[in-house]
């Protein structure tokens, strides 16, 4: 994009925009990419628009995963999530408002019912169950296109640990759902290296793809248009003593948060860029005030979102020492945080 515009009128124009509009300028440029990240823009946009932004709290109570709880991001408006039944379990959600959660069928308690929702608007749609088991590993959900809405949901699942002579190659089972047939199929399955699996933390979705964290700490991708995967290192290679690395998107690129050995709270950020290769930013690391906070995300081009304990915390992303912006006190020890962001417009789920 060669504009003559000042960069303040382009986000002045951008912050009055719809959600949909945002996403499309987004795709339009590099600049435009990179001013729908500043801070300012994401602030001023939130209040002219009633945009709800933050992260979807799941807790872990006697083994079941029923209780749920909003922490909006500062300057967001809250999100009501008591339309919920009781023991829906979250699963995946989108940047573009959208939900995919299940609950215990109660005919069948070893069948779930799964659903897809927009919770800003309270809209519910029930989805087919998809075939296999219940073992599910992984969830995302990945907008296609805005008009109309189109979506997939994908589901990794465990199929089985595939042993070739003396090595064990973790096989998962991956299903998608497309919004247009409203139906799943499988593909083929995933198989992994020796020894590696799929870590907890959520699934990273970018321009159409899908990243999750190895224990190797490599990389897979799954591109959603083609419907291929593929596996490619990290800057950071495997070690035992590394006590955390996060995938994370910063300022909408797909990025690597790592906490070296004896850090006392600093984290390295490296981000991935076009030519496959990784290049770490030394402007800016995420740094928390204690050694328990845990690093969750990077909401934006220069905040970090730790944890600690019942704690959720927003810091400034500084080159020589962060600043806390917002501090909220949770209900309990979070087990799942997903990153979230809608507008109050009612969308065609189907």
């Amino acid at each position: 994009m060669d504009s003559k515009l000042p960069s303040e009128m382009i986000m002045e124009i951008m912050s009055r925009s719809s959600l949909k509009t945002l996403g499309i300028m987004r795709c339009a440029s590099k600049e435009l990419n990179k001013l729908a990240y500043e801070p300012y823009l994401l602030d001023l946009y939130k209040k002219r628009n009633k945009i709800v932004s933050g992260f979807i709290i799941q807790y872990m109570k006697r083994g079941w995963m029923n209780i749920k709880e909003f922490a909006p991001s500062p300057e967001s408006n809250n999100l009501d999530l008591g339309f919920l039944p009781y023991n829906a379990q979250v699963l995946a959600t989108s940047e573009q408002g959208i939900m995919v959660f299940k609950i215990q069928d109660p005919n069948n308690c070893r069948k779930y019912l799964y659903h897809v929702c927009k919770p800003a608007t309270k809209q519910v749609l029930a989805l087919p169950s998809p075939k296999g088991n219940n073992t599910d590993i992984k969830f995302a959900i990945v907008v296609m296109g805005l008009k109309p809405l189109h979506y997939k949901i994908i589901r990794f699942s465990m199929r089985r640990a595939l042993r070739r002579w003396r090595y064990l190659h973790m096989a998962y089972r991956c299903d998608i759902f497309d919004s247009m047939t409203w139906k799943w199929r499988s593909l083929k399955p995933i198989t992994l290296g020796d020894g590696v699996f799929l870590t907890n933390p959520q699934p990273v979705t970018k321009s159409g793809s899908i990243y999750m964290l190895l224990t190797n700490n490599n990389i897979l991708k799954f591109d959603v248009f083609s419907e291929k995967w593929e596996v490619f290192s990290s800057p950071i290679p495997y070690d035992e003593s590394r006590t955390s690395t996060e995938l994370v998107k910063y300022g909408g690129r797909l990025g690597l948060a790592c906490k070296p050995p004896n850090a006392n709270g600093y984290w390295d950020i490296w981000v991935y860029k076009m030519d496959k290769s990784w290049e770490k930013d030394v402007d800016v690391a995420a740094e928390s005030e204690s050694e328990r906070e845990s690093l969750k995300a990077l909401y934006d081009s220069d905040t970090s979102v730790m944890v600690n304990r019942e704690t959720l915390l927003f810091y400034r992303l500084k080159q020589q020492g962060n600043s806390m912006i917002s501090k909220i006190v949770l209900n309990d020890i979070p087990y799942q945080i997903f990153s979230f962001r809608s507008d109050f417009e009612p969308s065609d789920l189907k």
